[in-house]
C-alpha cells in the first residue's frame, strides 16, 4: 500500500466527531439507507428489524429513498413510522425514477447524518444487536468499513469471512473481501465523502461490486463481526422484490465486468500487474463471466441465448491476458479455454458433462463425547444422470506423479489447451472439507473445525462400489485410450474423502452456544471450483430455549449443553 494511501486512511479512521448535512438535526451514529421500489409488505419486515434494535432509537436514523414506486410501498411505510411514533427516527424520501438502486443509495448517503451509513436492501432485516455490534467494533478497530456476519434465506451468503474475527482486512494483500462484495455493510460517512465514494446511477449491472471494489482497495481497515449473524439477506421465490430485478442481457452485463475490472488500473485504485492482480481479477472473469457459459447456467438458456452469453464471454476472455487464467479455479480454467477455442457447440459439451457433479456424503460413523458428537463421513465426487439419482465416479487419470487430469468428454479432450488445464493435482490438495451447522429457523451457517484426508481409489473398484459406469464408462475408456497413446499407460482414479468433526452445541459458534432452534448437519465438499454442501440425513442438532433447558433444582448441567439427536447414534 502506498504512503498516501495509508495516511488517508488513517487521518479518517482517527476521525470521531462527524459532520452532518445542514437538515436542521443532531447528528447520530449511524443512517440506514435503504433504496425501495414496488416493495409492497415485505417492506415492513425492515423497518420493524430496524425498530426493534438495541441501540437507542435517538442514535440512529432510517433513510428510505423510494425510486417512485407505482404501489403502496410509501403508505405503508409512512403508516408503520407513524404506528411506532418513529417520526425522529425514520423518514421517506421520494425521487424521480431510476429504475436501478444506485441512485437511491447516492441520495440517502448524501442525506445521511450519521457517523457511519449502514445500506440495506428493502426486503432484508438485521437483526437486534445489528447495529450495535458494528458500531461496537468499527470504534474498536478504526475500520472504515464493518461487515456482519450474514444469513441466507433463499439465497446463499458470504461464510469463509466469518470463520475467524478480522480487525483489519485489506484487499491489496488479502482475498478474503471477495467472498462479499455487496454493499450489505457499515462504512464510516467520512471515509466514503473523503474518497467521493458514489454508487454509478443509472442501469449499470453490478454496480454494488464497482462500489465496494473502490471501498476496499481504498482502505486498509475492514472489520467483521464473525461471532453473531447481522444481516438477513433475502431473495424471494417470485425474484421481483428488487430494483433491478429484470432478465439479464449478455452484452451489456459483460460491460459490466469491464467496468469492475477497469477499478483495478484506475490511478487510486490500481493493483499492479502480477498473482494477486489475478486472483482478484479471476472473481469477477470467473465467477460473473465464465460461469454464465458453464454447466446448467448455459445449457437452461434457450439457443438463442446460449449462443449470445458465448460470444460476449468470448469476447472478454480474448481481451484478458492468459496468464489471467492461471487464478480460475480448475474447472473454470477448461472452460476458459474452450471460450477462448470459441466454439459454442464445445462449450455446450463440457457444460452437459458438469451438469449434475455433487459429491455424495455418508456418515460412517458417530460418537458421544459428553454433550458432544464426534462423526466420521466419506464422500466422493459423482456424475448424477438426470433425476433418478443414478450416479458414476467422477473418473481422474494420473499419467504421471504430478498430474491427475480430469476425465474430459472425448472432443473437448481433443482440445489441447482444454486436456492442459484439467489437472486438479494441486486443487485436490487444497481441496475444502468441512462439517457445517445450518440453523433452519435463522439462516445461519456456522463451519465445524474438520479434519481430512483424500485417497484416490481405482476406477474399477469405485464401479464396482456404485454400479455400472454406462455411458459415462465408455466415454472414459475411450478418453483413457487416446491418453495412453501420447503418454504411456495412465491410471483412471476416483477420490475418496473422509473427513472427522465434533459437533459441541456448548461451543459450536465460535467458542458460544448455539442459538435455539434446529440445526441441521451438513457436509461441505469443495475441490477445483464445484463446491457443494449436502444434508447428512438424520442428523440433527435440536437446541431448546433457555427456559425450557434450565436444569432442575439440585441438579447441574455443563454450560450451554443441548439435546443432540443422530439416527446413527440412537
Amino acid at each position: 500500500m502506498s504512503a498516501t494511501r495509508k495516511a488517508a486512511v488513517h487521518t479518517t479512521a482517527r476521525t470521531s466527531a462527524h459532520t452532518a448535512p445542514d437538515t436542521g438535526r443532531q447528528p447520530v451514529k449511524v443512517s440506514i439507507v435503504v433504496p425501495t421500489h414496488d416493495t409492497g409488505e415485505t417492506v415492513l419486515t425492515g423497518l420493524r428489524s430496524f425498530l426493534a434494535q438495541s441501540m437507542p432509537r435517538s442514535e440512529f436514523e432510517i433513510i428510505y429513498v423510494d425510486d417512485e414506486s407505482s404501489d403502496d410501498t410509501v403508505a405503508l411505510l409512512e403508516a408503520e413510522i407513524a404506528r411506532q411514533d418513529a417520526q425522529e427516527t425514520a423518514r421517506v424520501l421520494r425521487i424521480d425514477h431510476s429504475g436501478w438502486p444506485g441512485r437511491p443509495r447516492n441520495v440517502g448517503t448524501d442525506a445521511a447524518r450519521g457517523e457511519f451509513v449502514h445500506y440495506v436492501d428493502d426486503d432484508d432485516w438485521l437483526a437486534p444487536q445489528a447495529l450495535e455490534r458494528t458500531y461496537a467494533r468499527a470504534r474498536e478497530t478504526g475500520a472504515d468499513i464493518v461487515i456482519g456476519r450474514m444469513a441466507g434465506h433463499g439465497r446463499q451468503a458470504p461464510r469463509a469471512l466469518f470463520e475467524q474475527p478480522m480487525a483489519s482486512c485489506d484487499l491489496r494483500e488479502d482475498t478474503t473481501l471477495l467472498a462479499s462484495m455487496t454493499v450489505h455493510k457499515l462504512f464510516r460517512t467520512d471515509f466514503l465523502r473523503a474518497h467521493g465514494l458514489s454508487f454509478p446511477e443509472g442501469r449499470v449491472r453490478l454496480e454494488d461490486h464497482m462500489f465496494t471494489l473502490r471501498a476496499f482497495l481504498l482502505t486498509d481497515r475492514v472489520a467483521t463481526v464473525h461471532d453473531y449473524t447481522c444481516y438477513h439477506w433475502v431473495r424471494h421465490a417470485d425474484g421481483k422484490h428488487n430494483v433491478s430485478y429484470e432478465r439479464i442481457d449478455p452484452a451489456p452485463y459483460i460491460d459490466s465486468v469491464r467496468k469492475v475490472l477497469a477499478i483495478l488500473d484506475a490511478p487510486d485504485t490500481h493493483v499492479p500487474a502480477g498473482r494477486h492482480r489475478n486472483r482478484l481479477t479471476a472473481k469477477w472473469y470467473g465467477k460473473k463471466a465464465l460461469e454464465r457459459i458453464a454447466g446448467r447456467r448455459l445449457l437452461d438458456q434457450p439457443a438463442e441465448r446460449r449462443a449470445a452469453w458465448f460470444e460476449a464471454v468470448g469476447a472478454l476472455a480474448a481481451e484478458l491476458p492468459e496468464e489471467a487464467d492461471t487464478a480460475l479455479p480448475t474447472r473454470l480454467r477448461v472452460v476458459a479455454a474452450l471460450a477462448r477455442h470459441g466454439d459454442l457447440a464445445l462449450a455446450e459439451e463440457q457444460a452437459a458433462f458438469e451438469t449434475g457433479v455433487v459429491q455424495r456424503p455418508r456418515v460412517e460413523s458417530t460418537r458421544s463425547q459428553g454433550a458432544a458428537l464426534r462423526m466420521r463421513c466419506t464422500s466422493s465426487l459423482v456424475r448424477e444422470r438426470g433425476r433418478g439419482r443414478t450416479a458414476a465416479p467422477l473418473v481422474f487419470l494420473r499419467p504421471d506423479e504430478r498430474r491427475l487430469r480430469l476425465c474430459l468428454p472425448p472432443r473437448v479432450a481433443d482440445v489441447e489447451t482444454a486436456a492442459e488445464v484439467a489437472d486438479f493435482a494441486k486443487a485436490v490438495r487444497r481441496s475444502n472439507v468441512r462439517g457445517q451447522l445450518r440453523h433452519r429457523e435463522g439462516g445461519t451457517v456456522l463451519s465445524v473445525p474438520t479434519t481430512w484426508q483424500v485417497a484416490e481409489v481405482p476406477a474399477e473398484r469405485a464401479a464396482a462400489d456404485s454400479g455400472p459406469y454406462s455411458r459415462l464408462h465408455n466415454l472414459c475408456a475411450k478418453a483413457a485410450a487416446r491418453l495412453r497413446g501420447r503418454t504411456g499407460e495412465p491410471d483412471a482414479r476416483t477420490l475418496r474423502y473422509t473427513a472427522e468433526f465434533t459437533l459441541d452445541p456448548a461451543t459450536a459458534d465460535h467458542g458460544a452456544p448455539l442459538a435455539p432452534g434446529t440445526w441441521d448437519v451438513h457436509f461441505q465438499l469443495g475441490v477445483g471450483g464445484w463446491r457443494t454442501s449436502k444434508p447428512l440425513r438424520g442428523h440433527t442438532l435440536r437446541v431448546p430455549d433457555d427456559a425450557a433447558s434450565a436444569p432442575p433444582p439440585g441438579k447441574r448441567t455443563p454450560h450451554g449443553r443441548r439435546e443432540l439427536e443422530s439416527a446413527a447414534a440412537s
